[in-house]
């Protein structure tokens, strides 16, 4: 009976995804679409109210799905809902930001398979005696299709458009660098071998491609790093993103001022009306959806900043590369191979490197618009009457501060547990690092993102940054830090209490999950994995279609398969038999049912009166080399080259 039991309940088991399409239904016939990625990040935030724990941390069934696509309706459909605008404004980034990397994945795999497919039939490839022309022939045009895989793109492509001007410079760099006459020592390496030489002979073609194009006279179809950077316009969107930055910091620190001031207010002041409890709960949300917009921004200026710098430094070193490669070669007829081909290979890594760095820059700038958009639909501005307390606030005081002005007692950060070297500190026991005793002070990963909790679990998810001047507290492995000294003494002396509330708060505000970074704290309703599931999928939920049905029906009679030769039909017959492959060991009688009947196998004989012979052949000329002045007086020695032109009828 138990058994039955829990085999109905598992059967009853709806999944996370199932839900959140009946949820992308729901709100599409209530005239809302819904991306699959918000859906199923609201849909597993909903949190049970008998645990107080999210549903999707547990099984759920028919009854408790019907709750969560009900509650997340709710939650998504409802526009002055508290963190619904925080929940779209991650989802709808990260969503952004993975399709894109899942595109450029996708290219540079379909680009991979190519390649290797066309390097595995090369190293594989093996000639049946040394003089098979036609079959090293065969391997000769792979080896050039393969280049043209390599060296028409920075990135390698996976199909090639057709350019004559390109396969031209292609095919004499290919001809120049590794002549026919070198296919038969390369048949002899191995597989490894062949591999290693094909990459090569990949860098070696493109850097000489990259050394015509700076000449002028080939190149064609590879795009100039200086076009590129031009095009990007990587200053004007990296200046772009510092005025963001700097004008979402201010308003978050016009929020947090806010908050704390109506937290204290001082008696007697000058408002007439000082916000409500409601506008508080509203500019709580709106700094965290502030919070969580300055960190997209960070991310991006982190990475713009990084990349152009790589690129600038890519873009010289391929610059004075290029100058000292046309000093060597000036206008010389030949150079030696050992000094210019390790040349052309570097300058195609450089090139490449470069262009990875583009390819990056081009996805921050189309992050950027996406955080533009989403900014163009929805950016909350602080209260009026926050505002106007505010100012009069700061024109009389001057500045905000943090502390209550009742608390006497000081803090000594100093009598703070610090590092003495035991086993096991700052896991289970509270320490605190400073630039003093700690090397790494300012290569620490902070947790939170760097965000005050004592803050966010004493002041109703106020969100502050910390301060490390104060130290940072590393307990659990975490290290955390404090926007006062007073946050630091009350975590030192309950840690956990503080990681217990932090988790609290996250079930009641899910949106502070992602925003301080403890995806493992709640796997289940983490966004990267979320994410990553969704992305580069296109679910269609609902779609208008229309069919036709005839009013008769006709029967088709047509066989696809229907041969009419029989000639054909006897030649297909003998390729199935394949009889020249067979062998029999035993004996064959009249009566054996493996016998061959060959008494009715009849072959007609041919028309002798109608055989014509003709004979046709060609005669190429033939090419012979002598050397001369071998014997004698001593004199240089030369070679003569003579072409014997045998036209037919001449001997």
């Amino acid at each position: 009976t138990g058994g039955l039991a829990r085999l109905r309940r598992a059967m009853g088991v709806i999944s996370l995804q199932t839900i959140s399409k009946e949820l992308m239904l729901a709100c599409r016939q209530l005239g809302h679409v819904v991306p699959e990625a918000l859906a199923t990040l609201v849909a597993s935030t909903v949190v049970n109210t008998s645990s107080r724990t999210f549903y999707a941390e547990q099984q759920i069934d028919e009854a408790d799905a019907r709750v969560v696509v009900e509650e997340a309706a709710k939650r998504i459909l409802d526009i002055g809902k508290e963190g619904i605008h925080c929940l779209r404004l991650q989802a709808s980034y990260e969503h952004a930001f993975a399709d894109m990397e899942h595109k450029a994945k996708k290219q540079s795999s379909e680009a991979k398979a190519a390649e290797d497919h066309a390097v595995n039939w090369i190293a594989g490839f093996s000639a049946r005696f040394d003089q098979d022309f036609s079959t090293l022939t065969g391997l000769y045009k792979k080896i050039y299709q393969f280049l043209l895989l390599r060296c028409t793109n920075p990135h390698g492509v996976a199909f090639v458009e057709r350019d004559q001007s390109v396969e031209r410079e292609v095919a004499a760099a290919l001809e120049s660098v590794f002549p026919r006459v070198g296919l038969r020592s390369f048949v002899a390496l191995t597989g490894p071998e062949k591999a290693a030489q094909l990459q090569e002979l990949a860098g070696i073609v493109l850097g000489i491609r990259l050394f015509n194009q700076q000449s002028k006279k080939g190149g064609a179809g590879l795009p100039t790093l200086d076009g590129a950077y031009e095009s990007l316009k990587a200053d004007a969107l990296l200046d772009s993103i510092q005025k963001e930055v700097d004008e979402v910091t201010e308003i978050c620190k016009q929020y947090s001022d806010a908050l704390i001031m109506a937290r204290k207010p001082l008696t007697g002041g000058p408002w007439e009306k000082p916000p409500t409890e409601a506008e508080l709960d509203r500019s709580r949300s709106d700094l965290l959806y502030h919070r969580q917009y300055l960190c997209y921004l960070l991310n991006l200026q982190e990475d713009v900043a990084g990349s152009i710098e790589r690129l600038k430094v890519d873009q010289q070193h391929l610059t004075e590369e290029l100058v000292s490669l046309e000093a060597l070669v000036g206008g010389r007829v030949s150079v030696p191979k050992e000094h210019v081909y390790p040349r052309f290979d570097g300058i195609s890594r450089v090139y490449r490197n470069a262009f990875k760095e583009v390819q990056l820059l081009q996805a921050r700038s189309n992050l950027f618009e996406v955080l533009q958009e989403l900014k163009r639909g929805y950016f909350p501005s602080l209260p009026v009457a926050a505002a106007d307390m505010l100012a009069k606030v700061i024109e009389k005081d001057g500045q905000v501060s943090l502390q209550d002005d009742e608390q006497d007692e000081p803090v000594d950060l100093d009598s703070l547990p610090v590092p003495t070297g035991a086993d096991g500190e700052g896991m289970t026991s509270v320490v605190r690092l400073t630039i003093d005793n700690a090397q790494d002070f300012l290569q620490l990963p902070l947790d939170f993102q760097g965000f005050c909790i004592h803050t966010l679990v004493t002041q109703n998810r106020l969100l502050l940054p910390g301060n490390p001047a104060f130290g940072v507290i590393k307990f659990a492995g975490r290290y955390c830090v404090f926007a006062t000294e007073r946050g630091c003494a009350d975590f030192c002396a309950e840690p956990d209490r503080y990681f217990a509330s932090v988790r609290e708060v996250c079930y009641k505000h899910p949106e502070l999950i992602h925003l301080l970074r403890i995806h493992e704290d709640f796997p289940t309703a983490s966004l990267h994995a979320i994410v990553q599931g969704t992305a580069g999928s296109a679910s269609v939920v609902q779609a208008d279609v229309g069919t036709e049905t005839p009013l008769h029906f006709q029967d088709s009679n047509i066989d696809k398969s229907y041969e009419w030769n029989e000639w054909k039909m006897r030649r297909d017959a003998l390729h199935m038999a394949d009889i020249k492959r067979k062998a029999t060991s035993t004996t064959q009688t009249a009566l054996s049912h493996l016998r061959r009947e060959t008494e009715t196998q009849v072959y007609l004989p041919k028309d002798i009166a109608t055989s014509t012979t003709v004979n046709k052949g060609t005669n190429p000329p033939r090419l012979k080399k002598y050397h001369r002045f071998l014997r004698g007086e001593p004199q240089p020695m030369a070679v003569a080259e003579i072409c014997f032109d045998l036209k037919p009828g001449r001997r």
